[in-house]
This record gives structure tokens, sequence and C-alpha cells, in this order.
């Protein structure tokens, strides 16, 4: 689990640094601009509808495994709207909660469902 922390961790920051120097240089304002105006070029438009379904599987997962049903779609449009800055955040503090097991990590409310399935 500390491995995983790290990772979080170590991510979240580079991303902070790397968002930070793009909003910096080129203003926080224009990312939607940038994202769907790529979308003209073949391969950064393959890349962008990559990296949006890769959103959207880790957004439908942290809501699916948040801590209560309310919380889910939040903690999920946080997701897609926040990428790797909210959900690093959201998975390093959950790690500390529950068990502090991985299990715990990656079913979240659900990990009682799957031992009935089992």
């Amino acid at each position: 689990m500390n491995l995983i922390r790290i990772f979080l961790a170590v991510g979240w920051l580079v991303m902070a640094w790397a968002s930070w120097r793009a909003g910096s240089s080129m203003g926080f304002d224009v990312a939607g601009d940038i994202f769907f105006g790529d979308m003209a070029h073949p391969w950064r438009g393959q890349f962008n509808i990559d990296f949006f379904l890769h959103l959207l599987a880790i957004a439908l997962w942290l809501g699916w495994t948040a801590k209560n049903r309310l919380l889910g779609p939040l903690v999920g449009l946080a997701a897609v709207m926040g990428g790797a800055l909210f959900s690093f955040a959201y998975l390093l503090l959950r790690s500390f909660g529950g068990d502090h097991s991985l299990r715990h990590l990656l079913l979240g409310r659900q990990q009682g469902a799957s031992d009935v399935a089992n």
C-alpha cells in the first residue's frame, strides 16, 4: 500500500506542476479550447478520446466505490473535471480509511457485496 501512496503523491505533484506550468503560460481558461481544438488532428484527437474514455472509466469506478450513493455522482464528476489532480488526491486520502487494505481502496463500499458474490 505504501508504494501506491507514493505513486499517488508523486503523480499528484507532477500533475500539479504540469497544470500550473500550462495554466500560467497559456491561461487556465483555454484548456477546453485546446482539448477540443486538437480533435482536428487525427492522432491528437485519438489521444484525447482515449484520455476522455479513461476519465469516464475512472469516474464510474470512483463513483461506484464511493462511501455513499449520494457522494458517488459528485466524486465521478470531480474525477472527470479534475482528472488526476482530483482522483489521485481522493485515492490517497481514501487509502488511509477503512482497514488500510488494497481491497478496501479498490472496492470501497462495494467490499461487502463482493464477499456475498463469492
